[in-house]
């Protein structure tokens, strides 16, 4: 099962390689086969094995030599430890898709790899893609219908706080630190979580950023003033809160505020 997993997170990863560039270059990621970027030569079936190929190629295309970045094989084999992660989350996974928990893991799942794609969007190309948002929206709508209205209802308050905090953050800087595509994410965000695990997020989001930015400028990889997409960290941090909210809310509550 553990190895099956495997090989089903590394499909969906070079999957989400797939979406990432198709929809910063506005191609359908549906139609058409996979093409090398720099020669535009339609790959063959034996250029597509996730990791494989390109240890294989020696991260080379086999057509024009030109450089495979390493964004596709670390995307892939993210996903497929991103996989194995969310299974060992949740007890039992298969013996229980029927039933809430086993919806939740197929949720998780499925909001995992939405983030994965978001995180390399907005960092390659600064964009986070809507038709990515709608889809992870629409899976977490799907899930909380299936709960009580209450959790429904408090969701999508906490959904449309988080995007009117990040607006107004947006409105105060006048988009110099954030743009729409934050908002929308943070709304995601409050839709998923709810509320505190949000909370949970937000604070990571905003520590990690802020770490980051301070460690890039240090090593002369940006200058002070110079914008760093901010999708990473909030895909990141929702991650995280979505595994782990609760014992890090736990955590903070027991020794910070006792």
């Amino acid at each position: 099962m553990i190895f099956f997993l495997f090989l089903f997170g590394l499909a969906i990863g070079s999957f989400i390689n797939v979406v990432v560039y198709r929809l910063n270059h506005h191609k359908s990621p549906l139609v058409g086969r996979s093409f090398c970027p720099k020669c535009k030569h339609q790959l063959a079936w034996r250029d597509n094995i996730p990791l494989v190929s390109f240890a294989l190629l020696r991260g080379r295309c086999r057509y024009c030599h030109a450089p495979i970045s390493w964004q596709y094989p670390l995307v892939e084999l993210t996903a497929a430890l991103l996989t194995l992660l969310i299974y060992f989350s949740t007890t039992h996974p298969w013996g229980v898709l029927r039933t809430p928990q086993g919806w939740l893991w197929g949720r998780d799942l499925l909001i995992a790899y939405s983030l994965l794609a978001i995180f390399v969007s907005d960092w390659r190309y600064m964009i986070i893609p809507d038709e990515v948002l709608v889809f992870a929206g629409v899976a977490s709508l799907f899930y909380l219908v299936s709960q009580s209205p209450n959790i429904l209802i408090a969701n999508i308050f906490a959904a449309f706080g988080a995007a009117g905090f990040f607006g107004l953050l947006v409105l105060s800087t006048k988009g110099r630190g954030m743009g729409l595509g934050d908002v929308k994410l943070a709304g995601l965000m409050g839709l998923i979580l709810g509320w505190p695990q949000v909370a949970v997020a937000l604070f990571l989001a905003f520590l990690t950023g802020a770490m980051v930015g301070v460690i890039l400028i240090l090593l002369g990889k940006k200058r002070f003033g110079q914008q760093v997409p901010f999708g990473p960290f909030l895909a990141a941090a929702m991650l995280t809160s979505l595994l782990l909210g609760q014992p890090i809310l736990n955590f903070y509550l027991q020794w910070f505020l006792r």
